[in-house]
């Protein structure tokens, strides 16, 4: 009897384009231990538990399809409602994984820091942010 292979699944390897001081990949990948809010920014969604394993825990949702926007790479099957808002497993440049929001209402989006934590709504900084919006609230018909 042979002895079973285990097989690898790759994850998707992230571009390596610049990236704008002020685009969401960069405030993904900080730690912010303050957040603000207004009374016109969307509500945030409760941050799920952890980013930790996301990827893995993402895979067993459903089967994952993998998009590329700029640096970011998002589980486009896994785009989940969430307090008036879409939210996705994503993994930044760096492959680290956090959680995307996306408020078409608002057009604004949000991502949660390494330790699960939402950030403040911002608007889009770089093109490939406003094609995510574009492309994801087209395809969510709002």
């Amino acid at each position: 009897m042979a002895a079973a292979t285990p097989t690898s699944s790759r994850e998707p390897v992230p571009s390596r384009e610049p990236i704008p001081s002020g685009s969401l990949a960069v405030r993904a990948t900080t730690s912010s231990s303050t957040s603000s809010s207004t009374s016109t920014a969307p509500q945030a969604a409760t941050a799920p538990a952890r980013a930790t394993g996301l990827a893995t825990r993402a895979g067993r949702l459903g089967k994952a399809d993998w998009r590329s926007y700029g640096p970011l790479q998002i589980d486009w099957s896994n785009w989940r409602p969430m307090g008036g808002s879409y939210v996705a497993p994503t993994l930044n440049g760096n492959g680290q994984a956090l959680y995307l929001a996306v408020n078409c209402g608002a057009r604004k989006i949000n991502a949660t820091s390494q330790s699960g934590q939402w950030k403040s709504w911002d608007s889009p900084q770089t093109d490939f942010e406003q094609r995510l919006i574009s492309d994801l609230c087209r395809a969510k018909g709002t």
